[in-house]
């Protein structure tokens, strides 16, 4: 839906416009497509390899250090996701994505090559940049592919991840058999080399025509306000969950975080170019969206939960325990995998067909179902296959129907930094839940196994409930919102 004239902020009218590629054969598409989206997935197969080697990592790190080894890649992706987007919007994509090469190589490398856990955390850091792709490449997306693949081209993300998350617990288990954690930096390095060299030969490099692209567009005060502030937020909840919401520890990240997104949202009234106009992100269009990728991500955290769920030792009064090893679980919950590699690029045919709000109108009423149907049937295995199959299509079709939306929102020298904070939200609650989750488990603990709590069925309950609740929520506002109604155009609506 285009955005009226009267409502446009002035940054966007004065915005160079973008220049475009000369049409290709689809096949040629399609292969760069492959391509960046084969790139950008080195970072699902790291993260998901490492939660299945991270018991193998004792030693030489203590269990203390270990989900720091995991998390601190996240946090940081997570906070830097506006401003990559940002940089691409101004700079081109196709630069960005050469620079998060190269830096994600140097982090593999230097994990692959010590011990030392100071330096395994600056590998984990680095190794962030590609995992804060997302708004990078779904601009790019927008920017090269002609309009009427966009919209399935941003479907097909969840596709390759899971692709990525189906593999990565075999390709976890042959570098362990031959070696040990360094063997999972080795292989991203490795991948990424490959990918990153691909792309540099294949992949186009278009940049805005008119003003030349130079830091001088970029919102140095806001984008650095921004980030911290954000990482910050999320240092605060990570500590506030482990050790308690009155420590030092999370209460100080916590007010520093509020101090520095005051900041940002002041300075971005006062500057000229801000990252992203404000009059934007208010507007009914972005901002449903934005309340959408945080509501929207909260019953896809349905297979951690799932699996956390199904792994405990079997013990009376728990009907949910099974004691399952992570290759039965994965079994388990294969459809959910399947599924969503399959609606990942079929919801973004949908858009096209029945506009992306119909496709998140789906995604939640799913969503909202299988949590329903969690919270008061979990004790026999088969549910869980059955679930997980329903599941995957609210897995897919998440990811094709918010970006959609948020692509049809906004100007396209907008659409990194606007993909980018819908990627940040999705982060954000992917943090963020499991801390709220621990806290009501932990006053719902049945027994203990070793030191390891077994939490009852109704704390179960109450989670999914609380599933359900976000996913309805959603629901009703995917419903009343009026963006979202057209038919997507990849974009081509929006000026």
């Amino acid at each position: 839906m285009s955005t009226p004239e009267m409502e446009r902020p002035r940054s966007e009218e004065m915005s160079p416009p973008v220049a475009t590629a000369p049409q290709r054969s689809t096949a040629h598409y399609v292969f760069v497509l492959v391509v960046v989206l084969l790139m950008a997935e080195t970072t699902t197969y790291g993260a998901t390899a490492f939660v299945t080697v991270l018991p193998h990592m004792i030693p030489p790190f203590t269990p203390a250090q270990l989900p720091w080894v995991f998390s601190v890649t996240l946090l940081v992706a997570a906070s830097i996701q506006p401003l990559m987007g940002k940089l691409a919007d101004v700079f081109g994509r196709k630069r960005i994505l050469m620079v998060v090469a190269a830096v994600f190589i140097i982090g593999s490398l230097i994990g692959a090559l010590t011990t030392s856990f100071t330096l395994i955390m600056v590998a984990r850091v680095l190794q962030a940049s590609a995992v804060a792709l997302p708004g990078v490449i779904y601009s790019f997306f927008r920017e090269y592919m002609p309009a009427r693949m966009v919209p399935i081209a941003v479907g097909m993300g969840s596709t390759a991840t899971g692709v990525a998350i189906l593999a990565s617990p075999l390709l976890a288990g042959a570098l362990l058999s031959v070696g040990d954690y360094h063997g999972i930096f080795w292989f991203c390095a490795g991948y990424m080399l490959v990918f990153g060299a691909l792309a540099a030969i294949f992949v186009p490099s278009i940049r805005p025509t008119g003003e030349r692209s130079s830091l001088r567009q970029i919102d140095i005060k806001g984008s650095a306000l921004l980030t911290l502030g954000a990482l910050s937020l999320l240092i605060g909840i990570t500590q506030g969950g482990s050790k308690g919401w009155g420590s030092t520890g999370a209460v100080l990240p916590l007010v520093i975080s509020v101090i520095l997104l005051v900041g940002f949202f002041v300075t971005e009234t006062r500057v000229k170019d801000p990252m992203i106009p404000l009059k934007l992100l208010r507007g009914p269009g972005l901002s449903r969206a934005i309340v959408l990728a945080f509501l929207g991500q909260v019953p896809l955290l349905w297979t951690y939960m799932v699996s956390q769920m199904l792994q405990t030792k079997s013990t009376p009064g728990a009907s949910y325990a099974f004691g399952l090893s992570t290759g039965k679980v994965g079994v388990v919950i294969l459809g959910w995998g399947l599924l969503s590699m399959v609606f990942g690029p079929l919801s973004g045919y949908l858009t096209r067909k029945i506009s992306p709000r119909k496709v998140m109108i789906m995604c939640l009423g799913v969503s909202t179902a299988i949590s329903l149907l969690t919270a008061f049937f979990h004790d026999q295995l088969w549910y869980y296959v059955v679930f997980a199959v329903i599941g995957g299509i609210a897995g897919g079709s998440y990811y094709g129907g918010l970006n959609n939306l948020i692509i049809e929102a906004v100007p396209g020298r907008m659409t990194g930094v606007a993909t980018g904070f819908g990627a940040f939200c999705s982060a954000f609650t992917s943090s963020a839940v499991p801390v709220i989750v621990g806290a009501i488990l932990a006053s719902h603990v049945l027994t203990l196994k070793g030191h390891t709590p077994v939490y009852t069925d109704a704390g179960y309950t109450i989670v999914f409930l609380l599933f359900a609740a976000c996913a309805l929520i959603g629901l009703v506002v995917a419903i009343r919102m009026r963006h979202g109604r057209d038919l997507a155009t990849g974009g081509a609506g929006v000026h």
